[in-house]
């Protein structure tokens, strides 16, 4: 199916270990370009701002991954319908899929930003935020809650050209969104002394860019993909919608979990006061940077085994498995070593307060082990997207989010004193994953399971 007529990349023949490398590869910096702009906006934020900057940025943070989870649900619910259709030669039902999540995508983005406008306030004052950094907070999520709708655009549209077998594309559009947030942090943080609030005008400015990028690119290409972009062609199929909900839902209650049980254990942390909160921020961007090799693994093969497992093709997934398993602990391991050998070089990129950089190592340290979960759960947690089992998945996430995170938070926190009780829960916790994805994966039970194109 993949020729020079079509945007179409057919992942279900060829040699797999070659092809799985090189579609990771324009997802790696595709994540790490993205990664990279939010990095920027801490890096540059902490050195013109200071630590109430960077608690600011760290905190309202929180609350616009919130605000992100219903339309990451609904992107990676499209990519594993496509990659479906694509494997089962359903050229009719890729057509409708993309009308239907354009439009759906757009109405459900002014939805999330009304409901963000209404809340972030209350939702702010929810996390603990100290006081030095309420201001700086306040107007960092108020221009964030403004971009919403070009950030769901810009995901949503790439994810359906990754489930196409297309991580390339999408990678340009994220490299013009940095190159674009990188140069705007600097004119209006550091040249304009707009604080916060000048690092969220210039990451929604970012997105709107990216997602331009994204309409223009498929536009031109109208006839390859064989979407007309024709009023009628953006209505919205009732069974695809349903199908892309079904899928949707679980995947955003997932993300949902996850971070509600993050907001709990960092406005824990946040009562530490604002060093431990700066700390605390940083470790969160780096957080970010540790999951862009896994979470572009973990996307390769969702779609890896979305168009296999529909070609009924059970032993190429199997292989992409352990492929993929290699490649995420080959990260693991380097990762290893920065946090062992570089903590305060790296919290240094961010910050020069002594009080900041002497709480890094111990940290770091921490994050190996959180580090190593990322790895081992990228491969199994793709694996069950792929298949469509997201109900699976919203299991292990309340599992992993809501009681390890959580539980082991309130237990650690009597045995141990100070934040470190808290960071070591989240390391921890991630463990959950692990164990039910990889157990799941070796029952074999998957390769009974209906495909969403039957």
């Amino acid at each position: 199916m993949s020729n020079k007529n079509t945007l179409i990349n057919d992942l279900t023949e060829g040699p797999l270990s070659r092809q799985i490398i090189l579609f990771s590869i324009p997802l790696i910096l595709g994540n790490l370009l993205h990664t990279l702009y939010n990095l920027v906006d801490m890096a540059v934020v902490g050195q013109f701002v200071g630590s109430e900057g960077l608690s600011a940025v760290a905190t309202s943070g929180q609350v616009t991954m919130l605000m992100y989870c219903l339309g990451i649900g609904l992107a990676t619910g499209g990519q594993i319908l496509i990659a479906q259709q694509v494997g089962a030669g359903d050229r009719e039902g890729v057509r409708k899929t993309i009308g239907t999540s354009f439009t759906f995508t757009i109405l459900l983005s002014i939805a999330v930003t009304a409901l963000g406008l209404i809340f972030y306030t209350p939702l702010l004052r929810a996390l603990n935020t100290p006081e030095e950094a309420w201001t700086d907070a306040v107007e960092y999520l108020f221009w964030c809650c403004l971009g919403v709708p070009f950030t769901y655009l810009n995901g949503g549209l790439s994810s359906l050209l990754r489930g196409m077998g297309d991580s390339k594309h999408p990678t340009w559009f994220v490299a013009a969104a940095a190159i674009a947030n990188i140069i705007l942090d600097l004119v209006l943080v550091a040249a304009f002394g707009m604080r916060a609030k000048g690092a969220a005008i210039a990451t929604s400015a970012a997105q709107l860019i990216g997602a331009a990028a994204c309409i223009v690119y498929l536009y031109h290409n109208r006839d390859k993909l064989g979407f007309d972009f024709r009023l009628e062609s953006f209505r919205m199929d009732r069974r695809i919608l349903v199908t892309m909900l079904r899928l949707a839902a679980p995947l955003a209650f997932q993300t949902i979990s996850i971070n509600i049980s993050m907001i709990f254990v960092n406005s824990w942390v946040n009562a530490y006061g604002v060093i431990v909160s700066a700390v605390n921020g940083v470790g969160t961007k780096l957080y970010s940077l540790a999951t862009v090799v896994t979470h572009a693994m973990q996307s390769a093969v969702a779609t890896f085994t979305g168009q296999n497992i529909a070609a009924r093709k059970q032993e190429r997934v199997v292989k992409t498995m352990e492929i993929s398993t290699i490649f995420t602990m080959i990260f693991w391991l380097c990762s290893t070593a920065i946090c062992v050998f570089l903590p305060k070089l790296v919290f240094g990129l961010f910050t020069h307060e002594d009080a900041v950089l002497e709480m890094a190592p111990g940290y770091m340290l921490i994050q190996i082990v959180m580090y190593l979960s990322f790895a081992l759960m990228s491969p199994p947690l793709g694996f069950i997207t792929g298949i469509g089992y997201v109900s699976l998945n919203l299991i292990i996430a309340i599992m992993d989010g809501v009681v390890a995170r959580i539980g082991l938070s309130l237990i650690l926190a009597r045995l141990m004193e100070g934040p470190q009780a808290y960071w070591w829960a989240s390391a921890l916790a991630g463990f959950v994953s692990v164990i039910w994805g990889w157990l799941y994966f070796r029952s074999g039970r998957w390769k009974g399971r209906k495909l969403l194109t039957d």
